[in-house]
């Protein structure tokens, strides 16, 4: 009895030793997606290609334009030498395929009809969709399902909104990168060197965006030649729609709102003359006044700080009396990019990008409950609201010199 019993544990551990992966697909076999861009159909000559071929197919009524950008991993080697990624007579890294359909899942399956490699989502960096299918009711949100959930595709990659076609912002071809996909997914990290982008929104974010009842941005994006310019804004309603853009300005004094603003440039006017400030930091709170429900007043009170960059205005900048000057121009330039924010997103869009409520729901919540079906829609609350901003900056360093000219007088 324990010969058998010896016996039946030695073939159960052989087994497990031996067991290989049943799934296992050659990662010469991989399809790489490293972006995806989705647009609204030019034509409908598929859709009726597709009609003669299928007559009782069921027929939606949104159509999607998928490109694919898939990489050719023989045009990485430098001077495309060495096998393992087959011939490259174009000396390219990538490969755009583009394939319309009824469905993302559909168009991804239509893929295998015209590439041996089947598409692998799982270093996704870049999702791109274009205004026009933004736009749309309920595009956005069919857009995002498919890649919400496969489970193949990284909730980390980075979405973005065209202003333009999709196709274009993958078809660009930058000296600097290889993978036009990895250039604009490498622009998008430069969120602390310009306040005029907006700070990175990937797929897991834009998910919980689309379960929460607020209103949202994503960055916008457009191609020019053969490069991209990465800055402004898409905002979308709380119905997961979008209503507009913001420009690049306008979106700076969003991020001074909503205390994003992780380093950049500020500029003023001092005695008719420009000044910069290279901004080290901010901080922002807000006050509310909740005791009239049809008249809420926030003030939303922002901290900023920086060292000076550069002044072509003639002054003593070691003098305190100087020195305090500078700081009143650069806050009175937040405040006036803030109420010119304020003024799109609250008197025209309609849309609390600014995060108002969301601000309520966590410091009275008992309140929230009340109101929330009367914020953006029912009552619109949020339209009847009062906003007020108020800036404070402070200048930590002249740089290392005090003037450049010599002052008049001394």
């Amino acid at each position: 009895m324990n010969r058998r019993l010896t016996l039946a544990c030695m073939v159960v551990l052989l087994c497990t030793l031996v067991t290989g992966c049943w799934d296992q697909v050659q990662i010469e076999e991989r399809g790489f997606v490293v972006g995806v861009a989705i647009d609204a159909p030019r034509s409908n000559e598929a859709e009726k290609r597709a009609a003669k071929e299928s007559p009782g197919k069921p027929r939606v009524k949104q159509r999607f334009l998928v490109t694919h950008q898939l990489v050719i991993p023989g045009g990485l080697i430098a001077g495309n030498q060495g096998g393992g990624g087959g011939q490259n007579t174009t000396n390219e890294a990538f490969l755009n395929l583009s394939s319309e359909g009824d469905s993302l899942f559909e168009v991804s399956r239509e893929l295998a009809t015209r590439t041996s490699r089947a598409p692998f989502y799982q270093h996704l960096k870049i999702l791109v969709i274009s205004e026009e299918v933004a736009r749309s009711e309920n595009g956005f949100a069919n857009a995002m399902d498919f890649l919400l959930r496969d489970p193949d595709s990284r909730r980390s990659s980075k979405v973005f909104i065209s202003n333009g076609p999709a196709k274009s912002i993958i078809e660009v071809k930058p000296k600097t990168e290889k993978l036009p996909a990895l250039y604009i997914n490498s622009i998008g990290e430069n969120i602390d060197r310009n306040a005029r982008m907006l700070p990175e929104v990937r797929v897991g974010d834009v998910h919980e965006e689309l379960l929460n009842p607020f209103s949202f941005v994503i960055p916008r994006v457009r191609a020019e030649k053969n490069e991209i310019k990465m800055a402004g804004s898409a905002v979308f309603s709380n119905r997961n729609q979008m209503v507009g853009f913001l420009g690049e300005e306008e979106t700076e004094g969003l991020n001074f709102l909503t205390g994003n603003i992780n380093g950049g440039l500020l500029k003023a006017k001092v005695k008719n003359d420009l000044v910069a400030l290279n901004i080290q930091g901010t901080r922002h709170s807000i006050v509310q006044d909740l005791r009239d429900k049809q008249h809420f007043i926030f003030t939303i009170q922002i901290e900023c700080e920086g060292i000076l960059a550069e002044a072509y205005a003639l002054m003593d900048f070691l003098s305190k009396e100087e020195t305090k000057k500078l700081e009143q121009a650069f806050a009175k330039e937040i405040e006036r990019m803030c109420r010119d924010t304020i003024q799109k997103v609250h008197k025209e869009m309609k849309a609390d990008v600014i995060k108002l409520g969301s601000n309520i729901r966590q410091k009275d919540y008992s309140l929230w409950k009340q109101i929330q079906h009367d914020w953006e829609k029912g009552q619109r609350l949020y339209e009847k609201s009062e906003i007020h901003v108020e800036a404070k900056v402070y200048l930590r360093n002249v740089g290392s010199i005090n003037r450049s000219e010599k002052v008049e007088g001394r």
